[in-house]
């Protein structure tokens, strides 16, 4: 579910874009926070999965979990993206 709620947010911020020519940063800024955070939750999940093989480095999962932390981290933490959210629902600067 989170995999496909986290496409289906992406989808919606490019089809913004496209269909009118502009966006507001609210889509984007939500499609990835949600993308980051769900990649989180499902890496945790497939580590658990394997159990101490989760961690180790013959398992692809392993890099999968390291990687994906970077993703809550570049263009923007999940905490900016937050706070352009509601910046943009609220109107405030």
């Amino acid at each position: 579910v989170d995999l496909d709620a986290a496409r289906l947010l992406t989808y919606k911020a490019a089809w913004l874009q496209q269909s009118t020519g502009s966006i507001s940063l609210k889509e984007p800024s939500m499609a990835k926070l949600f993308a980051s955070e769900a990649a989180h939750r499902i890496c945790h999940k497939a580590v658990q999965i394997h159990g101490g093989y989760g961690y180790t480095k013959e398992f692809l999962v392993e890099r999968l979990y390291r990687d994906q932390r970077i993703t809550e981290i570049y263009e923007g933490t999940s905490e900016m993206q937050r706070w352009t959210i509601a910046r943009q629902i609220t109107g405030l600067k």
